[in-house]
């Protein structure tokens, strides 16, 4: 008796959950502004929705969410960890777990925001006029895939009790904790354009990155800053980091390591998106006046290092190995053109500052 093998093998759990919610899939490397980023009707909480595979990967995404003003989302909990970020207009979020009070967490453009493993959460627009937009970045692909059962993903009862509960009364007003390794801990932060970075010359000349710690997620992020005539050395490492402006302007550079490989230029603005592919390599330039600060989502999260050494973790993901998983190329490695392309956008855009000279050896 023969079988259809297509009818049997599923692709993507995550893809068939998203067909599901009837709301639009987005793909690729990079997308211009999720602030603006056409959405669907969402049936099953309620506003507009829309979800991401980005980095042809399916262990991180971005669902950006959007609630009419007065309006509310339908309350739901699931075994994926989710940190939301607002991008526009200003609500509320109340979190609890089954049975017990409620907390009501209030945010606006800027906060970044917490979802404890499978607590219940609910968001509100507090704007009666204006629409409100956030996204959550979250591993719910990665989940949907490993479980394919949504009943266990949407509907756990279990409740964990040592990520978040009532009795945790300064869960989200704590000040936070900043840790060695440039880690500050925290659960909600009002607004990360104001969050104190410290320096990580390796990355480049004066740039500073603050990675995060919150609520003992599996999602590693961090927060790192440009000043103003300055840019990123370029670097690569495994799909599934999503970087997204969140303040200043600039412009992307993505390219793959060859000798036919063309580097595709992408600009950059508050709310874009940029999230490279497997061994894609990327650098970030600031062409604006003032600060280019990003967002990113990407790798584990930062308190738990599933058998592996935090600083050994962190040297490779700075690596000038060629072969090495993760690859930094340093000012004296690069290209001399890209400093070159640089400094004439800087000149175009009024910006005195200059870095400082290096002996370049080649890319």
């Amino acid at each position: 008796m023969s079988t259809n093998f297509n009818n049997w093998y599923v692709k993507s759990s995550y893809q068939d959950f998203v067909k599901r919610e009837g709301v639009p899939l987005y793909e690729g490397s990079a997308l211009e502004d999720l602030a603006t980023l056409p959405l669907g009707d969402w049936e099953r909480r309620g506003g507009k929705c829309a979800y991401t595979r980005m980095g042809n990967q399916e262990e991180r995404n971005l669902q950006i969410v959007e609630i009419p003003p007065k309006g509310q989302l339908r309350p739901e909990r699931h075994t994926y960890d989710a940190i939301m970020y607002a991008m526009k207009g200003r609500g509320a979020s109340v979190i609890w777990q089954e049975g017990e009070p409620k907390q009501t967490v209030e945010w606006e453009e800027g906060a970044l925001l917490a979802i404890p493993l499978n607590a219940w959460h609910q968001e509100f627009n507090s704007s009666a006029d204006e629409p409100c937009r956030f996204f959550f970045g979250t591993n719910m692909p990665y989940v949907i895939n490993l479980y394919h059962n949504l009943d266990f993903v949407f509907n756990n009862p279990f409740v964990f009790q040592d990520r978040y509960s009532h009795a945790m009364q300064n869960f989200y007003s704590d000040k936070g904790k900043h840790w060695e390794h440039r880690i500050f801990e925290t659960h909600f932060i009002a607004d990360i354009r104001k969050l104190v970075l410290d320096a990580n010359p390796i990355r480049g000349h004066r740039h500073t990155v603050m990675a995060l710690s919150m609520a003992s997620t599996s999602i590693g992020m961090h927060v790192n800053e440009c000043p103003q005539g300055t840019y990123m050395t370029a670097h690569r490492h495994y799909a599934g980091a999503h970087v997204i402006v969140v303040q200043g302007q600039g412009y992307e550079f993505l390219w793959m390591e060859g000798a036919d490989s063309q580097r595709k230029k992408i600009p950059l603005k508050p709310y874009a998106v940029v999230s490279p592919k497997l061994n894609e390599l990327h650098q970030h330039f600031n062409t604006g006046k003032g600060p280019f600060r990003m967002l990113a989502f990407r790798g584990n999260g930062g308190r738990y290092g599933w058998g592996r050494d935090y600083q050994r973790v962190s040297s490779t993901a700075q690596s000038k190995d060629r072969n090495a998983s993760a690859f930094n190329i340093s000012y004296e490695m690069e290209d001399p053109a890209i400093r070159q392309w640089y400094y004439g956008e800087l000149e175009r855009n009024g910006i005195p500052e200059r870095l400082p000279p290096v002996n370049q050896r080649g890319g």
